[in-house]
């Protein structure tokens, strides 16, 4: 059995595959599995990962009919076989040593979650000569409630899912939203630090983050975009809020006004701001509308814990005075 189950999901990713997976291959660390997780890709994919696979038995293709990412980062979480697993985007890299100091530090507490930052680099970069770190130099902090951690900024913490290296038994039972991309992260993220038990987090970083034009983050705002996030505020507002999960008034009243936020920055502040195609504008404001309007009938967008100039913005949007609103938010 391996010690580490490293799950890339793939869709037509022939463009950055190769150095992704060559990260991969020439970590330092070698007790690992790496589940690639095609998504029923149409390009050179497939033959790219069993070149990997005819050289490297630790790589395994699965193929899968197209079901998107969070089913295929779900698919790899059922087949990883060894007791700690971690999750790698197709067009980023792995600094050489990652594995090595993730697993170095969640086994020196038998921590439930080992945390590292990334490197956001520019979308032609080739990894050359990076740092070596020694292990008894890394710097860390370790927390007994990832929670509290999670929430030691009122905003939150990091919802990359890939920034992390996580102990399987304790995140047994969570898996990603089907049909809820983007956004999909932050549900994960929140139902990992909500029932985990402790999290050591570390500075160094692990992974050089591509900004590659076709990346979510440089997609821009759109209808998918809104419709995706209105989502994610339903799931998000019924696990924590509508149910008994939550015991704690404190954590609950954090969680509600984390939820608000996340509403309102991704259905209403974002669409008033960021939509760039002026000929459908209207029509998807008034999408996001219909959506903000039934979060806030729903109670998951609470306007008044955004205070009173963004409280004004969602009372003007939800009328739909857009122009007005615009000046608020």
């Amino acid at each position: 059995m391996p010690a580490i189950s490293l799950i890339i999901p793939l869709y037509n990713a022939e463009k950055y595959l190769w150095p992704c997976l060559q990260s991969v291959a020439e970590q330092t660390f070698k007790d690992f599995e790496v589940l690639c997780i095609n998504d029923g890709s149409s390009d050179r994919t497939e033959e790219i990962v069993q070149s990997f696979a005819k050289h490297d038995k630790r790589f395994k293709l699965i193929n899968q009919k197209n079901a998107g990412c969070s089913m295929a980062r779900n698919r790899g979480l059922k087949e990883a076989e060894a007791p700690y697993v971690a999750l790698l985007d197709q067009d980023d890299m792995m600094h050489p040593q990652a594995l090595e100091v993730l697993y170095y530090l969640i086994k020196k507490g038998n921590y439930d979650v080992a945390e590292f930052v990334n490197k956001t680099v520019p979308d032609n970069f080739v990894m050359q000569n990076p740092p070596h770190y020694e292990l008894k130099d890394i710097k860390y902090q370790a927390y007994q409630n990832p929670f509290n951690f999670y929430f030691k900024n009122k905003r939150g913490g990091s919802v990359l899912v890939w920034n992390r290296l996580y102990k399987k038994d304790a995140i047994a039972g969570i898996e990603f939203p089907k049909d809820i991309q983007p956004a999909e992260d932050t549900i994960f993220s929140l139902k990992v630090m909500f029932h985990t038990m402790s999290i050591i987090h570390t500075d160094t970083e692990l992974l050089y983050y591509r900004d590659s034009s076709t990346s979510v983050m440089n997609l821009g705002i759109n209808d998918k975009y809104i419709k995706s996030h209105a989502a994610a505020g339903k799931v998000l507002s019924d696990y924590f809020l509508k149910s008994s999960r939550v015991q704690s008034k404190k954590e609950k009243d954090i969680l509600q006004r984390y939820i608000t936020r996340f509403i309102f920055k991704s259905v209403i502040s974002q669409p008033l701001r960021r939509l760039k195609n002026k000929k459908t504008r209207e029509e998807s404001l008034e999408k996001a509308r219909q959506y903000a309007v039934s979060l806030y009938q729903e109670k998951a967008l609470k306007p008044h814990l955004l205070g009173m100039r963004k409280t004004l913005a969602c009372h003007l949007f939800f009328k739909g005075h857009y122009k007005l609103a615009r000046l608020f938010v």
